[in-house]
């Protein structure tokens, strides 16, 4: 039998491991505030940028950016910027379409109503027929004020948000409407005319903009502005409401207002998102 004359050597001490606890939220939150900056930013930021935004160390951001890298929810040019990356798009849009878009459009509506004194809606296209039909609206608090159900539809050719969305239809789509409509007059003011309907459609899709006075009842104007998706296709229309005589006499400054609402929830929308790829 061999006995080993070697001396014991004293066991090693391995200091507990201590876990932090706050470790994972903190590093959710960080993560959280890269996406909104990177969001806010076309041009994207680079390490150092992000550092000095977030008032993080370099190398704590670049332990949270290579794995949001490496999944697609952030991209890296060769410049060294960080953007959102195809991963944070499809998850944003997933979230857009679950939620329906009266509800989405809500603060625009009460937001334009509060700032034009005026009646705020949006329509789009009925399923069954060639006309428009409000979706939502939010009430002017004015005792003479227009006013419309949700639900009510309204005729393409002569109304604010029908000439719109006709306007924006695709071309054989609204040669096939110009060509089968019956172009009844309401008013006088109704336009009857196939040609001076479609120098009015013309005009829309050069300015974005769709105004009705008095064309399908005496006294009551409409202004309306396109909402856009992300692939830049019409969904809906933002539409303010009033008697005639208040907008005829605050035309610019409505139309103003009607067209910056539905340029932002065309952003809400994905309108104008720098897609990659």
């Amino acid at each position: 039998m061999r006995i080993s004359t070697a001396k014991a050597q004293p066991a090693s001490v391995v200091p507990p491991r201590v876990h932090n606890r706050d470790a994972g939220p903190r590093a959710l939150g960080r993560a959280l505030e890269v996406l909104e900056v990177l969001a806010r930013r076309r041009d994207g930021a680079t390490l150092s940028g992000l550092s000095r935004r977030l008032g993080s160390p370099k190398s704590s951001l670049l332990y949270l950016l290579r794995p949001m890298t490496r999944l697609g929810y952030l991209a890296r040019s060769p410049d060294g910027h960080y953007r959102l990356g195809p991963a944070a798009f499809t998850l944003a849009m997933a979230a857009l379409s679950n939620r329906e878009l009266p509800e989405l459009a809500r603060p625009f509506l009460v937001d334009l109503a509060d700032k034009s004194g005026e009646t705020a809606l949006i329509a789009t296209m009925a399923g069954d027929a060639p006309v428009a039909v409000y979706i939502d609206k939010v009430e002017s608090r004015n005792t003479v004020r227009y006013t419309a159900g949700i639900g009510e539809r309204r005729p393409l050719y002569c109304s604010a948000i029908g000439k719109l969305l006709l306007a924006y239809l695709p071309p054989a789509r609204r040669q096939e409407y110009l060509k089968t409509t019956r172009l009844k007059a309401f008013t006088p003011q109704t336009p009857v005319t196939r040609a001076a309907l479609r120098r009015a459609l013309d005009e829309i899709r050069i300015t974005g903009l769709s105004v009705s006075v008095d064309e399908i009842a005496q006294g009551a104007a409409g202004i309306a502005a396109p909402i856009f998706d992300r692939h830049g296709q019409v969904l809906a229309g933002l539409v303010l409401g009033a008697p005639s005589q208040r907008v005829l006499a605050e035309q610019p400054r409505l139309a103003a207002l009607v067209v910056e609402s539905a340029r932002d929830l065309s952003r809400v929308m994905g309108f104008g998102a720098e897609l990659p790829g």
